[in-house]
């Protein structure tokens, strides 16, 4: 995932973006586009209504203290309340697997915060493209006699939930929507009101950073449920605070996704929306070779890049000064709260589902980005979360 342009990064920018699409195959419900006052049309994107009470002045103003709260790197978690005794021992966790690259992050994270607790840590790989082996993979995690299975990004169906409760286990969640989370589900981490906030911030720079006067084409791949909570919050918080600001939706279809074809489906809107001067994508691996098809279409200084969850490219872009802004984001953290979420069941204790579906973030730009990540090329902050949640956990006693 990468935006330079030699033919070797971009060859494994379209691996990994059809790694990730791959998960789509699996996706029993999807997500329609939620855009108040929006009507799509036959191009796939939708323009959205921004009028609002009040000035552009006030509602640049606003935007500008919101994202005030957002200019630093987090030093605190979410999750303040720690564990009445530390975890107990003999849990075993089975994490169903896939090849993604964030999803192989949870994976190694999880299994290094299960030996921390002498807890046995299986692992089932399924094939996201090809949902029986998604159910064979549940089926050999109750054979392990799993106290807790965790999966990210698959939506349940209500027959594999109850597989899971009838066999002895609880289902531990990250980024999955829609997602109830009742006997045997006890967390969703990474929520959709994650993505929300994530919206939010990015609009607040958006507003702010086009002192209320900006036009922006969104990429947005609505049969990925959850990433509806990043252009439900950016769109209502533009509305709120913008009344000159312009906001068009281009939906990117599944097909299109897997083909690669996000670059130039892109370009190609921004060709009939000749006004645009901000291009946003919905998270980060999705804005791959954008820079190289705006290059070659002579629109390179078209637009500002901007867009939710940063991967290693976005901060590369970051730094060189070729995109504007993103927010920061951590798959990692969620296994904390994956984690957290498992301890305090497993004492007894009650999880608040409010916390544990946020995660810290930051606005990311070419100023900040330096002194935030360092020579790491991706972004987790707080960089001591994890002692803060072993100190949670009375690990540290």
């Amino acid at each position: 995932m990468t935006y330079d342009t030699e033919p070797d990064r971009r060859d494994r920018g379209r691996r990994r973006a059809r790694g990730m699409t791959a998960i789509i195959a699996a996706f029993v419900l999807a997500l329609a586009l939620a855009a108040c006052g929006s009507d799509d049309d036959d191009s796939g994107s939708s323009s959205v209504s921004t009028s609002a009470g009040g000035s552009a002045s006030a509602g640049v103003s606003k935007a500008k203290g919101e994202l005030a709260k957002f200019t630093s790197p987090p030093t605190k978690i979410v999750i303040s309340e720690p564990l009445k005794s530390a975890p107990p021992s003999g849990k075993t966790l089975v994490m169903l697997g896939t090849n993604d690259p964030n999803n192989v992050k949870l994976q190694k994270s999880l299994k290094s915060l299960a030996g921390l607790v002498n807890w046995k840590y299986e692992q089932v790989n399924y094939d996201p493209a090809n949902p029986a082996t998604f159910n064979q993979a549940v089926d050999t995690a109750i054979t392990k006699h799993a106290d807790y299975v965790a999966e990210a990004g698959i939506p349940l169906t209500p027959a594999v939930i109850n597989k899971v409760k009838q066999g002895g286990a609880k289902w531990v969640l990250t980024s999955v929507h829609p997602a109830e989370v009742k006997d045997p589900v006890i967390v969703n981490a990474n929520a959709y009101a994650n993505d929300e906030q994530m919206g939010k911030v990015l609009a607040d720079f958006f507003v702010a950073d086009s002192d209320g006067k900006g036009n922006v084409l969104v990429e947005h791949v609505p049969a990925y449920p959850i990433l509806g909570g990043f252009t439900d919050g950016f769109q209502a918080r533009v509305k709120e605070l913008c009344p000159d600001c312009k906001v068009k939706i281009q939906n990117i279809t599944i097909p299109d996704l897997a083909a690669g074809k996000v670059p130039s489906v892109m370009v190609s809107a921004l060709r009939k929306n000749p006004d645009a001067n901000y291009m946003a994508f919905d998270v980060g691996p999705f804005a791959n070779g954008v820079d190289s098809a705006l290059g070659a279409a002579g629109l390179s200084n078209k637009v500002k890049i901007i867009g939710e969850a940063a991967d290693e490219s976005a901060i590369s872009n970051l730094k060189s000064g070729r995109h504007t802004a993103w927010t920061g984001f951590d798959p990692v953290y969620s296994t904390y709260v994956m984690m957290d979420a498992m301890f305090r069941d497993a004492l007894g204790m009650p999880i608040d589902q409010d916390k544990a579906g946020l995660q810290p973030t930051q606005i990311l730009t070419k100023d900040n980005v330096g002194d935030t990540v360092g020579d790491d090329p991706t972004w987790g902050e707080p960089k001591d979360a994890l002692d803060q949640f072993k100190q949670l956990w009375k690990l540290n006693q």
